[in-house]
């Protein structure tokens, strides 16, 4: 069956024993929507122009048959009439249906000028720094006009890309309530408010890394991203940082392991293959035949770590460290931590400038947390 054949769709949209998620499969839509278009079927004989023009387009397609059906032929010529091309195509098709079968279409009036209302601003949209994984969290609230608010929240990775994408509809008290929790509970996560096309941005850009990642794409995520349009560039982070002098970078460079102290970089450690390879090869060391005294097994498994540090940083995962540690960088000294900022961002042009990971105590300390050796190089470390 096509999805998009109107009159197999809207046999589905009245079809008792079809739920909401097999129609909203069948026409590639939100769940959401296929709600919305049964209700709206429902009370067809009071339906309006714009109640079928915000629903997606194939459903919209298959409410105005059931319009046409009905006689509702005052809304079916209404949407003909309106600027979205797609929508009145379908329209004029029912129209030039119902006039073969002989009914009599009246000629729409003119459209009456009207001042159109002054557009309400979007509401503010909130977003989370990237993890230690490289994922954060996107929500991005809409206005829909007469229903409250469309809100989505996606989980971006700068990996993978788009690897979750969830549209609600919520009143605009209920997501006051939402945001105030949020920033509550988010403090962590590094959550803030942020500009609703910086949003929409970092949404797309997650987007564009799926088909590289081989990560699927949500359901919907590209209609829904459709609708929206393009996103204005995101800024570069690094031009909000001001430049340190020699001595000031090279003393934030040196307290840098400390960040991992943070509630906010606790969690960050390296990629789990490459540690549980390291631990493997730190187990073996506790293993017959080796008859190694306390100091000598000591020394080998900080040697075994410290060739683990200067292994793990690659090229990419440099490149990729230094982005996360910008934007904590960026992140703390928007909160007024000038500090801590100084630490991230020096740690950062550390590890694009190339210096020897060993030589950059944040660096050294996501590898060497994971394990619990004395490496001499931190004695604050965790184990």
């Amino acid at each position: 069956m096509s999805p998009l054949d109107p009159a197999k769709l809207l046999a589905m949209l009245r079809d008792p024993d079809v739920e909401s998620a097999q129609i909203a499969g069948a026409a590639g839509v939100p769940r959401e929507e296929a709600g919305r278009a049964v209700r709206l079927l429902m009370t067809l004989a009071r339906a309006k122009t714009e109640e079928i023009a915000t629903l997606p387009p194939a459903l919209a397609a298959a409410v105005l048959h059931a319009a046409a059906e009905a006689g509702r032929i005052d809304l079916v010529a209404a949407v003909a009439a309106r600027e979205e091309k797609e929508l009145a195509k379908e329209a004029k098709r029912q129209l030039h249906r119902l006039k073969l079968r002989g009914v009599t279409i009246p000629e729409a009036p003119p459209p009456a000028p009207a001042l159109a209302p002054p557009a309400e601003p979007p509401p503010a949209a909130y977003g989370s720094i990237a993890d230690g994984r490289g994922e954060r969290a996107v929500w991005l609230p809409r206005n829909v006009p007469g229903r409250g608010l469309e809100v989505a929240q996606a989980v971006c990775s700068d990996q993978r890309g788009l690897v979750e994408l969830h549209l609600g509809l919520v009143g605009r008290k209920e997501w006051r309530a939402f945001v105030k929790g949020l920033l509550e509970r988010g403090a962590a996560m590094g959550v803030v408010e942020i500009a609703w096309g910086e949003a929409l941005g970092r949404i797309t850009s997650a987007r564009g890394l799926n088909g590289r990642s081989g990560q699927r794409v949500p359901d919907g995520a590209d209609q829904w991203l459709g609708q929206l349009g393009p996103p204005p560039p995101l800024a570069d982070p690094a031009l909000a940082l001001p430049p340190l002098d020699a001595e000031t970078e090279r003393a934030a460079l040196a307290a840098s392991a400390a960040l991992h102290d943070l509630p906010l970089l606790r969690g960050w450690l390296g990629e789990e293959p490459f540690l549980r390879e390291v631990a493997a090869r730190l187990d073996e060391l506790e293993k017959p035949p080796l008859e190694l005294d306390a100091t000598r097994r000591r020394e080998r498994q900080r040697a075994v770590v410290q060739e683990a540090v200067d292994r793990y940083y690659t090229p990419e995962r440099r490149a990729r460290l230094a982005s996360r540690l910008v934007e904590v960088a960026a992140w703390f000294a928007r909160t007024g931590d000038a500090d801590h900022s100084a630490q991230a961002a020096a740690a950062a042009r550390a590890l694009l400038a190339g210096t020897p990971p060993g030589q950059v105590p944040f660096a050294s300390r996501l590898v060497e947390k994971a394990f619990r050796v004395d490496t001499g190089s931190d004695p604050t470390q965790a184990g």
